[in-house]
């Protein structure tokens, strides 16, 4: 399941009122008061107005949502040109603080990494180093990406503006900017690993992600599908599609190995256990991707549904995807215009094409050679939390009623600064066990002993025999006051909590 699908319903919440003509629309110079009637004058492109809302927007190509009312002038006007990579790396530098971000240019991308404290001399050149290997993946991204297009003849155009990639190495600061960017509309920020806005045109993700690379290629299909103007950005293009075209792309340790027409046994599993959701569901009713019980079916049918029609319907999803293009902002469909428009362009409805897909899915796995058995390790499970990696064994010895024993190792997958950590292994009977690591060097790996998660969490009165747990790791720099906290002795004790899920 995709982790930022909460995000993504929050931002179409946010932006009902935003649209984006592919067509030049000249700027004017705007006069308007803000929230603390303090005097604004902008140069912006007016992208839309509805609802007493104007859309602006600004040379690096966000959007800026002002009130009609409070518009007191708008003349014609120029600009504005749209921003270089330098001058939007400069403004973020701004935003951010010097100290605390580094960037580089890759064009059409401007990559930055927003660090959890001052770097020391050595962590420059690994923080440009970082930043450099994480543009080869998006220029990868891009490839793939362009070669699909090209390939599947779909109206695409280069970017207008830099496509900024955020990357956060801590995850308290990607929590306060993830909860910044939904205006804390009942998101949980800690939830989400990564997430393209519309609203910004950035591409935000945790610095554990680019371990894996998993998430970041996910939202990066996103960015790319809306600023090379395959679809108008916030145009009612529906969830099924814009999700089921970013599953279609999956990376393995940094290279794109399946796109589109590949079957991902990883979503296809996800298709074939459904159970609560059908296909025209999926397609008609976009909260669906919102769900915390259902999104996963939702995400593996949208996967199945696009490469159905990509690999089997390729006029009609050609004639779809040029349909779908010509949406523009603020226009809004209703399930059976959705269901209508999808007959137009396959001469089929959804229900049909759902009926033939575990047959054709039969036959691509034999064509193309792919198991659908997921491979497993007995009683290991891997953690990426913070910046560490956790490999974990867990067992119970002897009498089952009896505490479980736990041992494993730990990476610090930080490219850029040597950590202090702290890990817990917390169960759900209300016990732990904890390792303290106080130096530990980037990509370099530490034992964590056999212990037995029998140490009593923060506010349990009676604790259990824990039969599930999950593994917590908190990182801070060794010269931080945490570190030196920890090195006395003064570690934190983790307390129930009750979002706690097993491992």
């Amino acid at each position: 399941m995709c982790p930022s699908f909460l995000i993504r319903r929050a931002l179409s919440v946010a932006l009902v009122f935003v649209g984006w003509p592919l067509v030049s629309i000249r700027a004017d110079h705007f006069v308007y008061r803000d929230q603390a009637n303090a005097k604004m004058e902008i140069d912006a492109r007016l992208v839309s107005t509805g609802q007493g809302v104007l859309v602006l927007e600004l040379a690096d190509g966000q959007f800026r949502l002002v009130p009609e009312a409070v518009v007191e002038k708008r003349l014609p006007a120029d600009g504005p040109a749209p921003a270089s990579a330098d001058e939007v790396a400069a403004g973020l530098r701004v935003r951010f603080g010097a100290e605390l971000f580094r960037s580089v240019r890759q064009d059409p991308f401007v990559l930055g990494v927003v660090l959890m404290a001052p770097l020391p001399k050595a962590g420059d050149s690994r923080a440009t180093n970082f930043l450099r290997s994480a543009g080869k993946f998006l220029k990868n991204v891009e490839g793939a990406f362009v070669g699909f297009v090209k390939e599947a003849r779909l109206p695409a155009n280069p970017p207008t503006h830099p496509l900024v990639v955020l990357i956060f190495e801590s995850d308290r600061d990607f929590d306060r900017y993830a909860a910044e960017a939904t205006e804390g509309d009942g998101v949980a920020a800690s939830r989400i690993a990564g997430f393209y806005s519309p609203l910004t045109n950035y591409l935000a993700i945790r610095m554990r992600e680019c371990h894996t690379f998993d998430v970041p290629l996910h939202e990066a299909i996103h960015q790319q599908v809306y600023n090379r103007h395959v679809f108008q950005r916030l145009a009612p293009i529906p969830h099924w599609f814009d999700e089921g075209i970013a599953t279609g792309f999956e990376a393995n340790e940094g290279r794109i190995n399946i796109g589109p027409t590949k079957i991902s046994p990883r979503y296809a599993r996800q298709s074939l256990a459904a159970r609560e959701i059908g296909w025209q569901q999926m397609a008609t009713d976009d909260a669906v991707f919102g769900s915390d019980v259902i999104a996963g079916e939702a995400y593996g049918h949208a996967w199945g549904l696009h490469w159905l029609m990509v690999t089997q319907y390729r006029t009609g999803y050609g004639k779809y995807v040029r349909m779908l293009s010509q949406k523009e902002a603020m226009q809004k469909d209703t399930p059976e215009q959705r269901l209508t428009e999808f007959r137009d362009a396959f001469g089929k409805d959804v229900k049909d094409l759902e009926q033939e897909f575990d047959q054709t899915l039969d036959n691509g796995l034999k064509r193309q050679k792919v198991s659908l058995n997921k491979e497993k390790t007995a009683g290991i499970s891997k953690t990426q939390d913070g910046s560490g990696e956790v490999e974990l064994t867990a067992v119970v010895r002897g009498n089952a009623a009896g505490p479980l024993e736990v041992q494993g190792r730990l990476t610090n997958i930080s490219p850029l600064r040597t950590l202090a950590f702290h890990v817990t292994v917390e169960t759900d009977g209300g016990t732990y066990a904890e390792w303290h690591v106080p130096s530990l060097d980037t990509l370099k790996t530490s034992p964590l002993g056999m212990q037995y998660a029998d140490k009593v969490m923060k506010n349990v009165a009676a604790p259990g025999i824990g039969q599930r747990y999950q593994v917590r790791v908190r990182a801070v720099p060794t010269d931080s006051d945490d570190a030196k906290r920890w090195k006395k002795g003064d570690l934190p004790v983790p307390a129930v909590s009750r979002n706690r899920s097993g491992e």
